[in-house]
């Protein structure tokens, strides 16, 4: 692949639980890294990947393909990803793309409900 494709940036975040001075906890999230990108979306039609991973709307998915980096441990759990001021929720564990440990591939979905067609028509 080449390096043209990687042409948006994106914000690998992760969270923690941190003790506050109540006796409870609160979650905190932090910067981790900032990466180069190829953004695909999810196609309708693609019914084995909606269905395996249980994307509801296609519409608020993006397939994002990363290089792989040793210094950061990809978690689906405690991590998430910003693009565009957008937070998006990994769905997918990272996949190893033919097994060469140089390129992920994540699939990711829109926090919230933002991506209604409210959105695209507010500035007419």
């Amino acid at each position: 692949m080449r390096s043209r494709a990687f042409n948006k940036r994106v914000e690998i975040w992760g969270t923690a639980t941190v003790a506050d001075t109540f006796g409870g906890n609160t979650v905190s999230e932090s910067l981790l890294s900032t990466s180069w990108t190829k953004i695909e979306t999810v196609k309708p039609n693609r019914g084995d990947l909606n269905t395996n991973i249980g994307i509801l709307d296609a519409s608020n998915s993006i397939i994002i393909t990363l290089r792989k980096r040793e210094d950061l441990n990809y978690n689906m759990t405690t991590m998430f990803i910003k693009y565009r001021g957008e937070k998006y929720i990994i769905n997918s564990f990272p996949a190893n793309i033919d097994f060469k440990d140089n390129l992920i591939k994540i699939v990711c979905t829109k926090e919230g409900n933002n991506a209604s067609g409210e959105d695209l028509n507010s500035n007419l």
